[in-house]
């Protein structure tokens, strides 16, 4: 089950599900209603689940793209059962809360959840699913204990179940054989963006993602001279400042101001002074080094292939990648590679 939720993230949903389409992928995930409307209208007839919990006036619009509900409290159960009633099909993914703390059922809800669904005409249970809240601590294994119980408790073993994401298929792939009809749910990890990179050096993932822009501006502050909103940055000696055509409304972080640096013909520039809404500016240093070789019109590596990564500029932002790139704004135009072998 591919997560393509927050237009995969940031990366472009609809592109990016023809082309997990076309490796294997058998069905995907996403976060809201709209979001799985886009895909239906952009073609892609799989299976899509949304992982929020659904607001009950919207179940006909499920019912009406065929598009898989998380049964996410017994509110939404009865309601399902309502709408079916009137002649809706439904596909239901059951969640189960086992210490996320954020949606799904509590473990005394299940078994009138789960008869009430299949004594329910029009209703497929096509799940039993559970999140996981983090992978790096005992807590996991607290998780995964609570969610067999409650299989075992219920004859649930043989249904479906989802519970494996990026994290635990990256740092703990021993756990998929603890779950006998398992799907796994892999999100960030399919953008090559996993934070594991950064602590597992035998990861073989490549990101996905290059965000560039290109050199709008280039002037010489003198010594002292300040640079940008509220005068954050100082020239402490004269120096060529480049003005790069993106700002936090394109999804470059505003708190990068003064910390990141971008990649210039290979070379790495500092940010410097605060980053603005459209722009931001560049320290190229003294006139006379390596920073005379740009020009107005170069292209500028924010993250990517010639800069530095989506980990480092998450970083620097004092966040994580997943919101680096899911941050890259709508006014940005992606473009994408052919991934055939050119000739």
């Amino acid at each position: 089950m591919a997560v393509i939720k927050a237009d995969a993230y940031g990366h472009g949903a609809p592109r990016v599900a023809h082309a997990l389409l076309d490796a294997g992928v058998a069905q995907f995930a996403v976060a809201t209603l709209p979001e799985a409307i886009a895909l239906r209208e952009a073609g892609i007839a799989a299976p899509v689940l949304i992982f929020g919990a659904p607001l009950v006036e919207m179940l006909p619009a499920y019912a009406a793209y065929d598009i898989g509900v998380t049964v996410s409290s017994v509110h939404v159960a009865k309601a399902i059962a309502h709408h079916a009633g009137a002649g809706h099909r439904f596909s239901a993914h059951v969640k189960l809360d086992t210490g996320m703390r954020r949606i799904g059922l509590e473990a005394g809800e299940v078994a009138a959840t789960i008869a009430l669904l299949e004594h329910t005409a029009g209703v497929d249970i096509a799940s039993v699913w559970t999140h996981l809240a983090t992978v790096q601590d005992a807590f996991v294994e607290e998780q995964i204990d609570r969610f067999l119980d409650v299989l075992e408790q219920h004859d649930l073993t043989e249904r479906y179940t989802h519970v494996l994401n990026s994290s635990a298929l990256l740092w703990k792939p021993e756990l998929a054989s603890r779950f006998p009809r398992r799907m796994v749910r892999s999100g960030i990890a399919l953008f090559g963006l996993h934070k594991a990179l950064a602590a597992q050096p035998d990861v073989q993932l490549r990101p996905v993602m290059r965000l560039t822009s290109r050199v709008s501006h280039i002037k010489t502050v003198a010594t002292g001279e300040s640079v940008s909103y509220d005068r954050r940055w100082r020239a402490p000696r004269p120096t060529r400042v480049a003005t790069v055509a993106a700002g936090y409304a394109d999804g470059y972080p505003r708190a990068l101001t003064n910390r990141a640096f971008v990649g210039i013909h290979g070379v790495r520039y500092p940010v410097i002074g605060t980053v603005c809404m459209d722009m931001f500016m560049v320290g190229l240093g003294p006139a006379g080094s390596a920073g005379d070789a740009v020009h107005v019109g170069d292209e500028v590596v924010l993250f990517g292939e010639g800069g530095p990564s989506g980990m480092e500029v998450a970083a620097w932002a004092e966040t994580i990648p997943y919101e680096i790139c899911c941050r890259v704004s709508q006014r940005v135009p992606r473009f994408y590679a052919d991934a055939a072998p050119q000739e």
